[in-house]
């Protein structure tokens, strides 16, 4: 299907020679020079790829050092100034450390309160539950005081939960 015809055979390179219609003159010296180059069109290529990245590269750090200013400065304009005469809407960064400092407290306060009347109307210890009959601490006072001490957290007291688990099925 015409295959033959655009294949060239493998020993049989041949040079084709166009003339142009008009008539181009070179000087000698530009044939010489060209005649006597160094470079190829290989290292011609791999210097324009070279100088290509290099632009490249030059651009985007350039670009680097744009975005990583203009990132500084909204993140400098965005963070709340310590001062309460900077700050947006009444906010500042000390007054919200304040606030958290009082939370914190009102929240350990209200654990102790907690904790209090649990041992006060023994919820959590009752004596009954403190010892068994050999004496040791029993099962349920350990996962209680457990829970009660990694408030938030039970599965720091999952041995606790296990050994209950298997004194209440079996």
């Amino acid at each position: 299907m015409g295959s033959n015809t655009s294949k060239v055979a493998a020993g049989t390179e041949q040079q084709q020679v166009y003339t142009p219609r008009t008539q181009i003159d070179f000087s000698q010296s530009l044939v010489s020079q060209l005649d006597s180059s160094k470079e190829s069109d290989y290292v011609t290529k791999q210097n324009a790829e070279k100088f290509i990245e290099k632009k490249v590269s030059q651009r985007l750090s350039n670009l680097e050092v744009e975005t990583l200013k203009k990132f500084e400065s909204t993140l400098d304009s965005s963070l709340l100034s310590d001062d309460g005469n900077d700050a947006v809407d009444g906010v500042s960064s000390s007054s919200l450390n304040n606030q958290i400092e009082s939370l914190n407290k009102k929240l350990t306060l209200f654990d102790q309160l907690e904790l209090r009347k649990l041992e006060k109307y023994g919820g959590a210890k009752s004596k009954s539950d403190k010892t068994n009959g050999n004496g040791d601490v029993s099962i349920k006072a350990k996962l209680t005081e457990c829970l009660l001490a990694n408030k938030g957290k039970p599965l720091n007291c999952y041995e606790e939960m296990e050994e209950f688990k298997k004194l209440v099925m079996g």
